[in-house]
């Protein structure tokens, strides 16, 4: 193993370290967690980007045409994001070639190119262990127990679905509950490799239910459940105390639907109430989620349910950019979602996304997706490379 990669693997090792290590003091990660002092975020994730740079020709590139130089004393805005739209054009990672063995596909868009993630047993551990140590502060959990019977995935499960993130979230989810706590993947795929739910089985499982039970999916599948419940005059009525969890999007393969429809055919068809629905945020790239603040103690999403806004955890930053000036907009303005997350060791530690938010204090509340084709620094990444 070379330097580079030694150092990145003291680096997690420390990263892990750490978060283990608060989790030990508070008991849950709350707002007293050292991360969230700017300063020492700060030190690690210039300290990542470094050991990145020297990893990865890509990202010194990168730096190199960004007249950018990063040094110890660095503010951590200050380093490059990448767009996510190079995942699709360049294998963007630090682990050697010969040493990868797992590659995420974002799901993308009907007709477009997917982005590539790639991984080995160190990212994958990385992954999983802070997947869970963040899932665990939401719900279906509470202070530490898990409040459902059940969890019950629309997807199709982690040996069907390999090269999907999200799957491989839902897979570490299932397998790391409780004794007691049923799992059971309901969908499957097909001969083209789609997601496709079994519509008489999942409603036939659902309707016979007579504990709490955690329904996991994304919005597309959600939304093939209700259509097949519209179109067989059918309606559930999931047991008191179920939660629905709700991630991903549409991606070009059901009709869309805003929150607010969404969640109000949820309840109406579905039978859980819209302050039962918990919705995370993620892709493929990022190696962090985020998830919609708790109704509980905020009251707005009380007032107004489908107004969801996302909190991602410690060890990741998310700032909502202008495009035109790439500064952090002020609060109540709408800008593209930038993402910072030492989790992403072996990939970049700052990815700009393609996606749209209004900047709030308490998180960041989801628009959509920007129509624009591709970011504007990745078309010229993408011209700069081929010349080379």
């Amino acid at each position: 193993m070379n330097d580079c990669l030694i150092s990145l693997s003291l680096f997690q090792q420390k990263l892990l370290g750490l978060i283990q290590a608060e989790q030990d003091r508070l008991g849950k990660i709350s707002d007293e967690h050292v991360l969230l002092k700017d300063d020492v975020f700060n030190e690690l994730a210039i300290e990542l980007a470094i050991l990145q740079r020297a990893a990865n020709p890509l990202f010194d590139h990168w730096l190199q045409r960004s007249s950018i130089n990063l040094a110890p004393d660095s503010h951590w805005k200050m380093i490059p994001s990448v767009p996510t739209e190079v995942f699709k054009i360049f294998d963007w990672s630090c682990i050697p070639e010969e040493q990868r063995t797992r590659v995420f596909y974002s799901s993308g868009t009907t007709g477009k190119d997917s982005s590539r993630h790639w991984h080995h047993e160190k990212s994958l551990e990385l992954y999983e262990k802070l997947l869970l140590a963040w899932h665990r502060e939401h719900p279906p959990w509470d202070q530490g127990k898990c409040r459902v019977a059940e969890c019950l995935f629309l997807t199709p499960s982690g040996q069907e679905a390999e090269n999907s993130s999200l799957v491989h979230m839902f897979s570490t989810i299932a397998s790391s509950m409780p004794d007691g706590v049923k799992t059971k993947f309901l969908g499957t795929t097909n001969g083209d490799q789609d997601w496709v739910l079994p519509f008489d089985e999942a409603v036939e499982h659902l309707s016979k239910l007579d504990h709490p039970v955690c329904l996991f999916g994304t919005a597309f599948l959600f939304v093939h459940l209700l259509d097949f419940l519209e179109e067989t005059g059918m309606q559930l009525s999931l047991p008191k105390g179920s939660i629905v969890f709700e991630t991903g999007g549409y991606k070009g393969k059901s009709r869309t639907l805003t929150k607010q429809q969404l969640y109000q055919e949820i309840e109406s068809k579905i039978g859980v109430s819209k302050c039962d629905i918990l919705c995370e945020y993620g892709m493929s790239e990022l190696s962090s989620q985020a998830y919609d603040l708790a109704p509980d103690t905020d009251s707005y999403l009380e007032r107004n349910p489908a107004s969801r806004r996302f909190k991602f955890p410690p060890w990741a930053r998310c700032c909502v950019i202008s495009p035109e000036t790439k500064l952090e907009v002020a609060y109540g303005e709408t800008g593209m979602v930038q993402v910072t997350d030492l989790a992403n060791v072996w990939s970049s530690v700052s990815v700009i996304t393609e996606d749209i938010a209004i900047r709030h204090p308490e998180g960041f509340e989801l628009l959509g997706r920007s129509n624009l084709s591709e970011p504007r620094g990745c078309s010229l990444m993408s011209d700069d490379f081929d010349q080379k």
